[in-house]
């Protein structure tokens, strides 16, 4: 399967749409978030690696990031309190929701293994959790802020994701494009009126009252399904969900698009794709000679392919060796990917690409709790106090007290890349369980035949929609 390509395609989509994430190398400092939280340091003694600065992101929460990018995005170098005029600390502006979306996707790919085939939606992820946010408070807040980028401005954050909402799901007679939410309650369990009215007028979920142990799984999957257009059709197994589930988040994403320029299926051949300098499998690739944007920097070749309707498009990033994918992961930056995507070129080209067909699912709390969001899937830190809180039990179990908690994150993706274009869909689910105070737990020629990265945009907003790396195509 052409997974391998997909990896590298998706992180320069997302850094060239803006993404402002920059790895930083934990041999020497441990990230800002957790020298503050973890090991007392003050804000002004926080220390860098070799080659960033520190820095306040618009949500205020402080960075290692290279100073271009800082200034890039308008970010305030730290300078300490007692040395700001008046003492005054830097004042964060509104956060742009394609920014933080794009610099989470670039961090999530970077956590996840390069030598096998990724496929995710970041966008997914951000609305599903920007959801729960509405409920969330204290360091559980923060660290969902620091993660995902959320801008905690209620009115600004709120309005950026129903304006994302609307442009996603606008009519458009050249592509699919559809997202959907919805809020799966126990029939025991009381959400804040306030917190559903956000739910609904914000994210436009759907609220259903469900029985955990008598099928509300079957209703969510069927949910699942419906907006994916049979492509996912589970995503919750009942043995998952119990009498302390209290509610479930969910988000679906779908898209099919047509190829601008289609592959001939007559001109679709055999060919090795190779999954290492040494070894190759054999895929079927796709063919085709005609204008495209297209460059060569910096030791890969970078293609755009765009969809009808001259709004969405996949950007294929291929590097030049065919075992360089990993080095291309470890050196990508936003600064380099705007570049390419700044300086891509129409020209003719002839190209060569797999096609691929692929599943993947990704239990998404080991993964944001190494991001640095560890609360709220922490039993007895957990603030989520903005969806509810009771003076009695809420079931028939004596609980004494209790708190909600993320017991489980999870999304599973489908993608399929032929010569008439792109399907892809994405759900993201939220299980949020209730429990008593516990401990805490520890918690021109372009030949893509070898593996790449490739993202889906959306060209208009430059948010990145999906996000995977080829690099085997069996």
């Amino acid at each position: 399967m052409a997974a391998s390509y997909l990896p590298v395609l998706l992180l320069a989509a997302a850094l060239a749409a803006g993404a402002s994430f920059v790895p930083l190398s934990y041999s020497d400092y441990p990230p800002p978030l957790q020298q503050i939280r973890d090991d007392g340091v003050d804000p002004e003694d926080v220390q860098c690696n070799t080659g960033l600065v520190h820095a306040v992101r618009a949500n205020g929460a402080h960075v290692c990031v290279k100073e271009t990018t800082a200034e890039r995005l308008g970010w305030e170098i730290f300078v300490a309190e007692d040395t700001q005029p008046g003492g005054a600390s830097p004042s964060p502006s509104p956060v742009d929701m394609q920014t933080a979306n794009n610099g989470f996707a670039v961090e999530f790919y970077k956590r996840l293994p390069v030598g096998e085939n990724t496929f995710f939606s970041p966008t997914s992820m951000y609305v599903a959790f920007s959801a729960l946010y509405e409920g969330a408070k204290g360091d559980t807040a923060a660290q969902m802020q620091d993660v995902f980028g959320l801008d905690p401005n209620d009115e600004t954050r709120r309005n950026s994701t129903a304006h994302a909402m609307a442009s996603i799901n606008r009519d458009d007679p050249d592509a699919t494009l559809e997202m959907a939410n919805a809020l799966w309650v126990a029939n025991w369990f009381e959400p804040y009126q306030s917190y559903l009215d956000v739910a609904r007028g914000t994210y436009l979920a759907d609220v259903e009252t469900v029985d955990f142990e008598g099928g509300g799984a079957d209703k969510i999957n069927q949910w699942a399904s419906d907006k994916t257009h049979g492509k996912i059709k589970k995503v919750i197994d009942s043995q998952s969900v119990d009498e302390f589930t209290a509610m479930v988040i969910s988000n679906a994403i779908y898209f099919k698009g047509t190829w601008v320029t289609q592959f001939p299926e007559s001109d679709t051949r055999e060919s090795a794709f190779w999954t290492s300098d040494t070894e190759n499998v054999t895929a079927d690739f796709m063919n085709v000679r005609g204008e495209f944007e297209y460059i060569r920097s910096d030791g890969s070749q970078v293609l755009k392919m765009p969809y009808e309707g001259d709004r969405l498009s996949m950007l294929v990033i291929l590097p030049d060796e065919r075992s360089g994918l990993v080095g291309l992961a470890e050196t990508l930056s936003a600064e380099q990917i705007a570049e390419w995507s700044e300086g891509l070129r129409h020209q003719e080209v002839v190209v060569s690409v797999p096609k691929f067909e692929m599943r993947k699912s990704y239990g998404l709390n080991p993964i944001l709790m190494g991001m640095g969001m560890t609360d709220a899937f922490n039993k007895k830190l957990a603030n989520l106090t903005g969806i509810a809180q009771w003076d009695r039990d809420p079931i028939d179990i004596a609980l004494g007290d209790f708190n909600l908690f993320v017991d489980s994150a999870k999304q599973y993706t489908y993608i399929n890349v032929d010569e008439e274009g792109t399907e892809a869909a994405a759900v993201t689910t939220i299980e949020i369980g209730i429990t008593e105070s516990l401990e805490p737990t520890p918690i021109t020629t372009f030949v893509a035949d070898h593996p790449f990265l490739f993202v889906i945009q959306d060209d208009e907003t430059g948010m990145i929609l999906f996000m995977g790396s080829v690099v085997d195509t069996t």
